[in-house]
């Protein structure tokens, strides 16, 4: 009886998991001080040994949305110069679509680099956004 409690519980709260995690992770982390549309595309999961080497997430947003986003990027002194995290799924996806990151100067965001790095890429159809995140 204690199993099935347990596996009952363990379903509904992944279930509850918001399918915008990354990106209410970053957008906290980043203070945007906003809320984007969102609309999940893919996303997946690198196996590690206690929790996921990496993460990431495709989004599909409005083009005003994604103009918002970008100037807040752009404005936004905690991004960095970042570099292409790489994963099969979204370098599949990227490529297969014939897109391009368009903030590669301005993508990277930590509050500490020994931890948890994001990376938010925008790319070049102006309505697709990519979230990877990275654990270290």
């Amino acid at each position: 009886m204690n199993r099935l409690l347990f596996i009952l519980a363990t379903t509904l709260f992944i279930s509850c998991q918001s399918e915008t995690e990354l990106f209410d992770d970053l957008n906290e982390m980043a203070e945007f001080g906003r809320n984007y549309e969102l609309t999940l595309i893919q996303s997946g999961k690198e196996n590690g040994f206690l929790e996921p080497m990496g993460e990431y997430s495709l989004f599909k947003m409005d083009s005003i949305d994604f103009q918002n986003l970008e100037s807040s990027i752009l404005k936004n002194d905690r991004f960095e110069e970042g570099t292409f995290y790489f994963n099969l799924e979204l370098n599949d996806y990227i490529y297969k679509n014939d897109l391009d990151i368009i903030n590669m100067s301005k993508s990277l965001i930590t509050e500490n680099k020994f931890d948890k790095i994001y990376y938010l890429y925008l790319l070049s159809d102006r309505k697709t956004i990519a979230v990877c995140k990275v654990n270290y």
